[in-house]
Parts: C-alpha cells; sequence; structure tokens
C-alpha cells in the first residue's frame, strides 16, 4: 500500500495526515486566503519533511495512493460574502419573493450579495413553453449589466430543459461567448422551489472561486503523477472527484472530517453519546453522536437559507483562539470578530493589538511561547500583557492576572453552556456524556470546560490537533443520488424503472471516477423526514408500508468504494505510573498560581501510562491542561482518557 494523505484547509491553519501504513505523520502550514493553493502545497512539503526527514513533494506525491481534501473556502465565501455574484432567471410574478425564498433571510444581507440584481422574471406558456424571443432578450440585458453567472429556476422541469435548449443554441459551450448557467432541476429535484432555488444560487455562487483553486491543487497532483485523481471530502462524510463535486457538497466539510472521526471513536471506545468539541482559531464546532448515529437535518441550513441538501446536526460559535475578547458593560463579550492568523493575537507580534484566549493562556503559563508550534513561532508575552492591560484589566479595575484568569473563565462558561445545551437537546445529560476534544484549541483547557459543563469524562485523541483532517481518512469514495417520490406510492414496476436508471448512471459515474463498477457496492433505500430528521430504511416492502403519508419521501441510492482508513489500536485497562515530568511551569489556573506543575511531552507518554493533575502535556502542536482533580490514562491508540477524580 502506498501512502495515504489528507488534508483539511482550515480558515487558520491548513493540516495534513500523512499514513505510509507502519505510521501517522502530520504538519501545519499557515493558511492562505488569496491563494489556497500555497497553502496545499506547502503543508504536504511539511509533510514530507516529517516523513523523509527532508523536503521532497515530488516524492511524497508520487508515492501516494490516495489524497483526501476538504476546504473551508465554500464556509468563508458565505461568511465574508465574497462569492460570484448571480443573476437569477425565475417564472413571472416571483420576481420579489422567488418563491418565497427572499423572505428567509430576513435583514441577513447573504442573499443580496450572491444575487445583487432584481431577478428576471420569464412568462411560462401552456404545456411550459418558453418564448425563445423574451429569453434571448432578458439574457442580454442580464450580461449588458454585467451579469456573468445564471441560475435557472422555474417551477417546471419541463420549463428549465426547454430554456436549457434555446441558450446551448444561441450561446454554444464551444464558443467563448457562452453563458455559464444552472438548472435548478439538475442539480436537485427537490419539489420545494424555494429550497431548489435557494440550493442552486448557493451553489453558483461558490462554483467560481472553489473551481479556480481546486483545479490548481489538481494540477499539482497531476504534475507529480498522483497515483489517483485527487478527491474532495465533502459534507456528505464521503468523497468523489474534483470534476465530480457540486461546490456546495463542500460547505461545512471541513468539520464534518472531525465528526467522521467521532463516529469512529464512539464505535472504537463503546461510548453511546460523544459529543465533539473542535475549537480553532476563529469557531468552536460541536456536535453529538448517541448509538453510532449522526443526527441528520433533512433539509440543513447555510445561515438562513434552508437548502434542498440534508446536513448533519452541527452547531458553529463564534469562539476560538483568535477571538477577540472584550468588555461591554463590565461584562466580558468574545468574538464573533476574530483576528484570525493576520494579525493574529498580541503575542504573535505582528501587529494585533486585540486581546485574545491565546495571549490569555501564554500569560497563564499553559501556552510555551518558546515552543509554540514546533518553536516556528516565538510568541511574545509582553505584547499579550499590553492587550490584557488596556482591553480587560483596566476596563474592570482589575489586576493583570486576575483579568487573566476571567478571560479563561468567561471561555470556559461560554463554551460549557453551548456543550450543554447541545447534550440537552439530544434528550441527553452532560453527566452521561463523553467529551471529546480536538482542534488547535480543544485540548488546551478542557477539563475547565469539562467541569462547568458537568461533564466527567473527556477524550483528547493523540492527533487532536489534526483530527479534523485524520477524520477525513475514515471517508470512501461514493455518490449519492435521490430521486423523489413526492408523497405518491408508487408501485413496484414505477421503482424498479427509477432503480435501473439510477443504477446505470451511478455505474457509469463510478467508472468515471477510475474504479471498477463491479468493485463497488449499491445500495438502495427510502429516505423521509419526520421532525426534519432524516430516517432511512433499506427497500423493501415494510419501508414501502411505513413510507405512505410521510414528508419528503424519496428513493435513494449510494454508490460505494471502499478506501483504505486508518486502523484504531484496541485499548488495554492496565495503567502504570508515567515517567517524571520534563520540566515544570508556573501555571496560573482556578484564581491561584501553581509554581511548579509538570511538564509531559505528549510522546513521552505510552499506553497504560497515567498523570494526575495538575499537569501539562505537550508536543509541538497540542498542549492540554490537566487541572487538579482529573486524571488521565494513556489508551492502546495513545488517547489521553481523562476523568475527573473529584470536585
Amino acid at each position: 500500500m502506498g501512502i495515504l494523505l489528507t488534508i483539511d484547509n482550515g480558515g487558520t491553519f491548513t493540516d495534513v495526515c500523512a499514513s505510509n501504513g507502519e505510521r501517522i505523520s502530520y504538519a501545519k502550514a499557515p493558511t492562505t486566503p488569496h491563494d489556497l493553493t500555497q497553502c496545499f502545497v506547502s503543508c504536504l512539503a511539511r509533510a514530507s519533511r516529517e516523513l523523509y526527514g527532508e523536503e521532497d513533494l515530488g516524492r511524497l506525491i508520487g508515492e501516494t495512493d490516495y489524497l483526501r481534501y476538504s476546504t473551508t473556502s465554500g464556509t468563508n465565501a458565505v461568511v465574508e460574502r465574497k462569492g460570484q455574484p448571480v443573476a437569477l432567471i425565475v417564472e413571472a410574478g416571483e420576481e420579489d419573493k422567488v418563491y418565497g425564498a427572499v423572505q428567509q433571510f430576513g435583514t441577513n444581507n447573504l442573499w443580496h450579495s450572491m444575487v445583487p440584481r432584481r431577478p428576471t422574471g420569464l412568462r411560462i406558456g401552456k404545456d411550459d413553453a418558453v418564448d425563445a424571443g423574451e429569453l434571448l432578450e432578458a439574457v442580454a440585458r442580464i450580461l449588458q449589466d454585467g451579469g456573468q453567472r445564471l441560475v435557472i429556476a422555474l417551477r417546471s422541469a419541463a420549463a428549465e430543459r426547454a430554456v436549457k435548449e434555446i441558450l446551448l443554441e444561441r450561446y454554444p459551450r464551444h464558443l467563448l461567448g457562452a453563458v455559464p448557467f444552472l438548472i435548478s432541476h439538475e442539480l436537485d429535484q427537490d419539489a420545494d422551489d424555494a429550497r431548489r432555488t435557494l440550493t442552486a444560487v448557493l451553489n453558483s455562487y461558490l462554483h467560481p472561486g472553489m473551481e479556480h483553486f481546486l483545479y490548481g491543487a489538481e494540477n499539482v497532483c497531476k504534475q507529480h503523477r498522483l497515483a489517483h485523481p485527487l478527491l474532495i471530502y465533502r459534507n456528505d462524510g464521503d468523497s468523489a472527484r474534483v470534476a465530480k463535486t457540486t461546490a456546495i457538497k463542500t460547505w461545512g466539510s471541513g468539520p464534518r472530517g472531525g465528526l467522521e472521526g467521532t463516529v469512529a471513536y464512539a464505535r472504537h471506545y463503546g461510548i453511546d453519546t460523544l459529543v465533539a468539541m473542535d475549537i480553532g482559531g476563529t469557531t468552536t464546532d460541536v456536535s453529538i453522536v448517541c448509538d453510532g448515529r449522526v443526527k441528520m437535518d433533512a433539509h440543513g441550513k447555510i445561515e438562513a437559507a434552508t437548502t434542498s441538501l440534508s446536513l448533519p446536526d452541527m452547531q458553529s460559535f463564534g469562539l476560538g483562539g483568535s477571538s477577540v475578547i472584550s468588555v461591554q458593560d463590565r461584562k466580558i463579550v468574545i468574538g464573533p470578530e476574530s483576528v484570525g492568523a493576520a494579525p493574529g493575537p498580541a503575542c504573535f507580534g505582528r501587529g494585533g493589538k486585540e486581546m485574545t484566549l491565546t495571549d490569555a493562556l501564554l500569560l497563564a503559563g499553559v501556552i510555551d511561547g518558546e515552543h509554540y508550534l514546533g518553536g516556528e513561532l516565538k510568541l511574545d508575552p509582553q505584547r499579550a500583557k499590553q492587550a490584557i492591560e488596556a482591553k480587560i484589566a483596566a476596563e474592570l479595575g482589575v489586576s493583570v492576572n486576575e483579568a487573566v484568569v476571567a478571560v479563561i473563565e468567561a471561555f470556559q462558561m461560554k463554551c460549557a453552556e453551548h456543550l450543554t445545551a447541545v447534550i440537552r437537546d439530544a434528550g441527553k445529560q452532560p453527566a452521561e456524556a463523553t467529551l471529546l476534544a480536538f482542534g488547535g484549541g480543544g485540548a488546551m483547557i478542557v477539563t475547565g470546560i469539562a467541569r462547568a459543563a458537568g461533564i466527567r469524562r473527556v477524550i483528547v485523541p493523540h492527533l487532536a490537533a489534526v483530527f479534523s483532517a485524520y477524520g477525513i481518512g475514515f471517508s470512501n469514495l461514493a455518490h449519492e443520488y435521490r430521486v423523489p417520490l413526492h408523497g405518491r406510492n408508487p408501485d413496484k414496476a414505477a421503482l424498479a424503472t427509477a432503480q435501473a436508471t439510477m443504477l446505470e448512471r451511478a455505474r457509469r459515474d463510478m467508472y468515471g471516477e477510475g474504479v471498477d463498477p463491479d468493485a463497488c457496492s449499491f445500495d438502495f433505500t427510502l429516505q423521509w423526514s419526520v421532525d426534519g430528521e432524516v430516517v432511512s430504511e433499506a427497500l423493501g416492502d415494510a419501508a414501502l408500508k411505513r413510507m405512505s403519508g410521510v414528508v419528503d419521501p424519496s428513493l435513494h441510492l449510494k454508490a460505494t468504494y471502499p478506501l483504505p482508513s486508518p486502523a484504531l489500536v484496541a485499548d488495554a485497562a492496565a495503567s502504570a505510573a508515567a515517567p517524571a515530568p520534563a520540566a515544570t511551569a508556573k501555571v496560573r489556573t482556578g484564581g491561584k498560581t501553581l509554581e511548579a506543575v509538570g511538564v509531559y511531552p505528549a510522546d513521552s507518554l505510552k499506553p497504560g501510562h497515567a498523570v494526575e493533575g495538575p499537569a501539562l502535556i505537550r508536543d509541538a502542536y497540542l498542549t492540554c491542561l490537566l487541572q487538579s482533580g482529573w486524571s488521565l490514562r494513556v489508551t492502546g491508540n495513545q488517547d489521553l482518557m481523562i476523568e475527573e477524580t473529584s470536585k
């Protein structure tokens, strides 16, 4: 087996995991928003250095079997309103309401960023006829006004096909004057006009920017002779080639990688309720796995937009290591604004003046400023002190030490509030849940967060700092297909015809992925929604009976080609004392200053080792403060299993 590579392109850092079958190496590179191909190449170069002892990008890619890649580009384009605006054609009379879609946004400005000009109305005649002259005149006006991309969203799929034929005849794809356009029913056959239109608009809004850099990344792989095409990880938990991936399916794909790893860990450790907390530089993403299953929203939301996509139930909050922390009305306020990686927290010394959690943790002694990111970046405690004095201590009338404690406790409490809400919404209680903490900041103060939330057991994965990239490794190469049944009770002949059509398309697509269709699995299910959640059952008489009268019934096909995935090592119950700490640190925690907290390098801890708090676990990218009243044991998989021993 060759090397397996997985990459998670985040807002602050781009993470990579490389497995050669014997060990997993990982690395981080600062994300370069101006050119995401640059950080893609940079993180691969760093991974090659970890594997070979020297930088050799060509060798790494040449020896790689599969490269799976997730990107935050789509998510960031929505958040920052930096996609490609589109021109929208709807049925006449829907120019202002757009089938009710516009009303969903309220004062949210996302709609006007995506569709800056009033949509164009098109009259639809009898039998879904379209007047070619009226259509071409409307398109000409749109192009004269500067429109560059079209979305055609009509109630009738037949009318949309008529529009497509006219446009292809007038603006054929082989001419430079071709007009990029998207037909809503070709993207999704959702019978709800508002959802289908929003999904098409979002996809078209994200498409150009993503296409540019993804094909750039793919070209890098081709130049260095990657064995199989670059695979894009999607928000449905699987991967496919760039050419077979729609832009909207990449939205939220990074956090989904962490969720995929969470599912694997829940099954590995036999945990009924596992809550994932991914603390990054800008956001904290929280999700929950109950009984080995992820709750899927039948119609996931992207901001205020209800889409045709089923999406995992994940909550994202504006809390991260680079979130701006201030005082308002004598209360500490965290985020949602973030200083990102540039200029970054004040302690980065890149011109940042705002106060962040990273600054507070440096002053508290939790973060080692001399070896941050493996020593790549030296942190400046004096700049952090200046920021907390000006932004927090002076505003509250307290000392710097008191301000440091107040900031950390405020962050812990805010995270705890979100965790408990997610757990209780799932019908569970914090005391029966286990917390899986990962991301750059997930482990740093996790015992404080868990205690505030009433959670008594925590797992910090041994690859916590790059866990979303690691989790992508559990995905397969797959495609999904859906045909709405629109509330009908189809007879078996109609279902058989639909199955045959879907199966033919699926086999063709899997062949296009470069794999043998006969080596793939093809699984048919019937799906519908109950209280907004997806219900899925194997196609059969029992499912057909239960489907009668349900909401949004559909026939679903998933074509899967299994890819190699990481092997999780079985746990062992035995415990042994850890080696002596390599150093000690002065740490400010819980309102106290502890003069000599033991510091344990993460790679010195082996399966079975046990450590009592207070202690610090550190490596190049991981920092974990184990507070008093907590203990940890290293599992067979080298994860940190942390439990509260006293309150």
